[in-house]
């Protein structure tokens, strides 16, 4: 399931050169050229001496890429919520925004855009540079949008595992005189073979009901669509995060909170687990997507994986997991970044 959806989440970044197989490797690479390093320290004059030639040149940022990226720091959509440039922008009379401070954001440094980089991405742009190349602009020196206070970020964003251990979930807009049998009936109807609900709470006077489901595979993506119909009325499931599912445990039952945190660390543990893909051993998914990261933006698009290569043999081995691996590998002669 962790492979499932690791492969769903960077597939559209990869394609191949026949179907459309995607790709991903780790950091066995990095731990090599570590104690190589350490091998080479005894020997620094000697090291320092050796060309530049025989080190691997990081790609270049796309062009494209580094354009839009300056015009959306310039935007009206960033900056009416950026108080960091507005105010930057605002102090100098004519507009202009120093490069160093576009450089010093992360997603600049993640590029390993550099000054001429910016410059040069810069010349089919609205925006403007000024004459020694430092500073940019919006066009024609454009006011500045209103500053407002950047809205808070949506809860689930930050509570990505907050429902490991099973879905807490509630129905509002419950029709008079409907109990909670009856929305217990309907949900457990659509549910999967041998998945239970946990936990149902009473309709409450605000005509809302809880309830709290066993885990299963893709149980957050079958709740975000769930609608039911009781008393003649479609009911549409939220499921809970931040303070609404602080509130909604309160009122579960302690076996079954106990028996959610179970399954959470079941669920925390399988995430972590050591995987082996190929010649390529990685603690956990995290660093797995994190090499499949760097195999990403270390080429640029259209870029081909060398047939050869430990990247091309790891994304191969990452498509026998897809859904659709042996659909996506039948022919396949290469993979490339798209």
């Amino acid at each position: 399931l962790q492979f499932r959806q690791f492969w769903l989440a960077t597939h559209p970044s990869t394609t191949a050169t026949h179907q459309t197989p995607p790709t991903h490797h780790l950091a066995h690479l990095s731990m090599a050229d570590t104690a190589a390093e350490k091998r080479k320290e005894p020997e620094a004059t000697t090291a320092a001496a050796e060309p530049d030639a025989k080190r691997l040149k990081p790609t270049p940022p796309d062009s494209a890429v580094v354009r839009k990226q300056v015009e959306y720091y310039l935007s009206d959509e960033n900056l009416k919520y950026d108080k960091f440039f507005h105010e930057k922008i605002a102090a100098n009379k004519d507009g202009w925004l120093d490069l160093t401070l576009i450089l010093s954001c992360n997603k600049m440094k993640q590029m390993r855009a550099t000054k001429d980089d910016v410059t040069a991405s810069l010349k089919d742009s609205k925006m403007e540079l000024n004459e020694a190349g430092t500073s940019v602009r919006r066009p024609g020196n454009a006011a500045l949008p209103k500053l407002e206070a950047k809205p808070p970020t949506h809860q689930k964003k930050n509570s990505i595992h907050a429902h490991d251990g099973g879905v807490v979930a509630i129905f509002k807009g419950i029709p008079e005189e409907q109990q909670w049998t009856q929305i217990k009936a309907a949900v457990q109807e659509k549910l999967p073979q041998k998945v239970n609900l946990w936990y149902v709470s009473q309709v409450t006077d605000k005509n809302e009901c809880k309830l709290a489901c066993a885990p299963f595979e893709g149980d957050i993506a079958f709740f975000e669509e769930l609608t039911i119909e009781v008393g003649g009325t479609a009911l549409k499931c939220e499921i809970c995060f931040g303070e609404n599912l602080q509130k909604a445990l309160k009122e579960i039952p302690n076996h079954i909170r106990e028996k959610r945190d179970r399954e959470s660390r079941k669920r925390q543990k399988e995430r972590n687990r050591p995987i082996k893909l190929g010649t390529s051993n990685f603690n956990n998914v995290a660093m797995l997507r994190g090499r499949v990261k760097e195999i990403l933006n270390s080429r640029s698009d259209g870029e081909q994986l060398k047939p050869d290569g430990s990247d091309f043999k790891l994304i191969k081995c990452l498509l026998e997991f897809h859904p659709s691996g042996a659909q996506k590998s039948e022919g396949l002669v290469g993979i490339k970044v798209a």
